[in-house]
């Protein structure tokens, strides 16, 4: 009994101890809010570069991708949706700006759509029904839930058509830089978008787009960078919209880089008694 007593006690002092000393841990900051984790994992030397050679850097990346193809694992998050939805797919992209996305859900199509960078078309088998309109504006899709932008994933593959036309200014980070994109006319400079790229590959892990307003149209986070055909590509691309509350998270696997892609892969055919609905 005396040594139950002790044994009792003694595990009470250690429990009692170790309640003392625990701390809650900080809650994780969103990925939109906080990129420190990304730049941990870049490991290599610093370069000091000029802004014509970020600029430069960039542009040539950008040329050497003329096609790509790859599966994917997609989740959309959305305040009209409960919970995440999540499907499989298939993604193509053909430079400058056309562009194809597929989902799926056990064997079912969910959603289909293409875009030439000036209109898109959206089939949605389940509803019978197409939506078309142009591609650089947001569309609110009801049977889905959701509203789109159909240019922007195109354009996060080409970063020579986001600098087009902008005057580029640089703020130099101890691990990346900052390019800020301007738009300058003769009367005022708005700030078109950000550019956040690391010192060590000069990759992007960030991207920013913005309003004629000033409000954040788009947020991009693009990590797990890999070489495939000479070119470096993120194997994962995080979206958020920040005025619909909505965020994308898309996972490549079984990438092709620069593959003969068949330019009528990105026309839909479209069943003829579907309902088509134009959005502008």
């Amino acid at each position: 009994m005396k040594t139950y007593v002790i044994c009792s006690f003694i595990l009470l002092v250690v429990l009692s101890s170790g309640c003392a000393t625990y701390k809650t841990p900080a809650p994780q900051r969103p990925i939109w809010e906080d990129t420190s984790a990304i730049l941990r994992n870049i490991q290599g030397e610093i370069q000091n570069l000029s802004l014509q050679q970020i600029r430069d850097t960039l542009t040539s990346n950008t040329s050497k991708l003329t096609t790509f193809r790859a599966n994917v694992d997609l989740t959309l998050t959305t305040p009209d949706v409960k919970g995440p939805i999540r499907c499989t797919g298939l993604i193509l992209y053909q430079s400058p700006r056309s562009f194809r996305a597929l989902g799926s859900k056990f064997a079912t199509t969910l959603f289909d759509m293409s875009s030439d960078g000036n209109r898109f078309w959206l089939h949605i088998p389940l509803e019978n029904t197409v939506y078309t309109g142009p591609s650089n504006a947001f569309h609110r899709i009801e049977a889905l839930g959701i509203n789109i932008f159909p240019g922007d994933m195109a354009s996060l593959f080409n970063y020579r058509e986001i600098l087009e036309g902008k005057k580029p200014t640089l703020e130099t980070w101890p691990a990346y830089w900052l390019v800020h994109m301007l738009e300058v006319n003769k009367e005022d400079v708005n700030l078109k978008g950000n550019l956040l790229i690391d010192r060590v590959n000069a990759e992007v892990f960030r991207c920013e787009l913005f309003n004629s307003d000033g409000s954040v149209r788009l947020q991009a986070v693009f990590t797990d960078y890999t070489t495939l055909n000479g070119c470096r590509i993120p194997q994962r691309i995080d979206v958020r919209w920040p005025a619909y509350n909505t965020t994308l998270s898309v996972m490549f696997s079984q990438i092709t880089v620069n593959g003969l892609l068949d330019p009528k892969l990105f026309t839909l055919s479209l069943p003829k008694e579907a309902q088509v609905i134009t959005l502008n």
